[in-house]
């Protein structure tokens, strides 16, 4: 075992034994399934997505199966509103975000609720206001989780209650403080004057007489329904002619990078595969740059996030190593109706310990990579063709 993995085992270890030991003390953590009972009378949205078939995906350069067939089922998208009444006789918002009943059980609304523990017992000051949103319940940060989680649960809020409930709460969370956060609370147009950063609440309480909250779903993906509300908020209206769309290959710096990346641009640049680099671009940039995309070609990263703008039919190939394979955006790809292939890095074999494993490099094997290309590039100038009889008919 590599000595990543035993300090990763070791840290989460002894996360496990200091969060139980403190909620015996001051909180108890609710499992999720107690929290939606305790919430069953402020439901104030609850819509059911069907549940997706994921089918096997086995790779071309290995025995393995990358995506085992899958039946991936959904709780409702919820929202509810909370008052103070009844059992609930006081709302506090966690310095993670989480929501405090009574001062003592933390809701289980996203990925459990223990984040809720690492706070200080000592409050010396109270600030109290009507109403609160509370959209995350974590310290956790990375493109992905933002858009995909706070953002998506942002949206429906404001599908449910139209854009002028902005004005009227106060926004609760451990604050990220990334240019993208900025931009994407800018476009909801919420602001900064209703925004709460609660991550340096230690002797400050967040009292509320209502709050707003509403869930994730335990599998890391977002519903059909949420990715919608993403697409409809944010997606520019002006549509590009598919024959003037581009191919694009995204770079990675840092982890998971592409060790043969020399090599691999070069093939780009033979298949006419415009290169980004992997530095900082606003929101609009990003969005721009994938929704007048047909191709996508990118290792496994955050970047991918941003699939969510592209147009029905793109092309997409993920580049993965073996001891780190998860299907997020073949999830995405596959809600979306974008074409998804993938190529898989087994050069280093494949690990048991999946998550002391997220930083590992990749090795593209190039000969797969030609013969992979040339299948997309195919599909697409097919679809090109079809566009264009369509548009003469």
């Amino acid at each position: 075992m590599r000595l990543i993995e035993l300090a990763g085992n070791a840290k989460t270890a002894l996360k496990k034994a200091l969060l139980s030991a403190s909620k015996n003390v001051w909180r108890a953590p609710l499992t999720r399934a107690n929290s939606i009972d305790l919430l069953k009378d402020s439901v104030v949205f609850a819509k059911q997505s069907p549940p997706v078939h994921l089918p096997k995906l086995a790779p071309v350069n290995a025995g393995n199966v990358h995506h085992p067939e899958e039946i991936r089922a959904f709780r409702p998208d919820y929202v509810w509103q909370v008052t103070v009444g009844g059992p609930i006789q006081s709302l506090t918002i966690c310095r993670s975000g989480g929501l405090l009943a009574n001062k003592k059980w933390l809701l289980d609304l996203d990925f459990t609720s223990t984040a809720g523990l690492l706070d200080s017992p000592i409050k010396k000051k109270w600030d109290k206001y009507p109403l609160v949103i509370a959209p995350w319940s974590h310290f956790w940060k990375g493109f992905y989780d933002y858009t995909t989680f706070v953002v998506g649960k942002l949206c429906r809020i404001e599908s449910v209650y139209g854009p002028d409930i902005w004005q009227q709460a106060k926004i609760c969370y451990p604050l990220q403080h990334t240019q993208y956060e900025r931009e994407f609370l800018e476009k909801l147009g919420i602001p900064k004057s209703s925004i709460i950063d609660t991550a340096p609440y230690w002797g400050t309480a967040i009292e509320a007489e209502s709050v707003i909250v509403a869930n994730n779903h335990l599998t890391w993906c977002s519903s059909l329904s949420d990715m919608m509300l993403l697409r409809n908020r944010f997606r520019s209206s002006l549509p590009i002619a598919a024959t003037e769309k581009k191919k694009l290959y995204l770079s990675r710096k840092g982890r998971r990078r592409v060790l043969n990346e020399g090599q691999v641009r070069e093939i780009m640049a033979t298949y006419g595969i415009e290169v980004i680099e992997d530095e900082p671009h606003s929101l609009d940039e990003q969005i721009h740059l994938f929704q007048n995309a047909s191709v996508i070609v990118a290792p496994h990263g955050a970047a991918l996030t941003n699939l969510l703008w592209c147009d029905e039919g793109t092309q997409v190939m993920e580049f993965f190593a073996g001891s780190y394979t998860p299907n997020f955006y073949y999830y995405m790809c596959t809600m979306l109706g974008l074409k998804y292939d993938f190529l898989v890095d087994y050069s280093a074999g494949s690990r048991h310990n999946h998550w002391a494993n997220v930083a590992d490099d990749i090795v593209v094997d190039i000969d797969t990579l030609k013969d992979k290309l040339n299948q997309i590039l195919l599909q697409e100038q097919s679809a090109v063709h079809e566009h264009k009889t369509l548009n003469h008919k």
